[in-house]
């Protein structure tokens, strides 16, 4: 037994840079797509540090520690899926009151629900593009 482990340990121990190499690698790949929200909070938190806002400091601090661990681009990828889905809710629901109001005729409501209703397609579109740009970066 001690003389396969002596045979075998100078083998491992040359493996080990490579192996730690291809997982480093693996583990930038995997972050790419999170690096932005890592430095999207490290700019808050300067703010946060600048005007001495000890409360929101430590609230960053913990998400980014909770972003740099579990960050992966599938995780960021769904997250904007789920906004395209929430949007395209809102839009229908926006739309479904601008026709009730269009039913009722009252001209007031009828701006007010149209004027919701595009600022609920804007809001869809920039989620529509954010998640297209990180379907791009993949």
């Amino acid at each position: 037994m001690k003389r396969t482990f002596r045979s075998i340990l100078p083998a491992m121990i040359l493996a080990m840079p490579i192996a730690f190499g291809q997982q480093q690698a693996l583990a930038d790949e995997v972050d790419s797509l999170c690096q932005d929200k890592v430095e999207a909070i490290q700019k808050q938190l300067r703010i946060a540090e600048e005007y001495g806002n000890e409360h929101r400091v430590r609230g960053l601090k913990k998400g980014l520690e909770n972003v740099q661990r579990h960050c992966t681009n599938d995780s960021v990828i769904k997250d904007a899926e789920e906004d395209v889905s929430e949007s395209m809710t809102e839009v229908r629901e926006r739309q479904d009151e601008l026709s009730e109001a269009q039913r009722e005729g009252d001209g007031d409501d009828i701006r007010k629900h149209s004027e919701k209703l595009e600022e609920a397609v804007q809001e869809l579109r920039e989620h529509q593009d954010e998640l297209e740009a990180l379907q791009s970066k993949r």
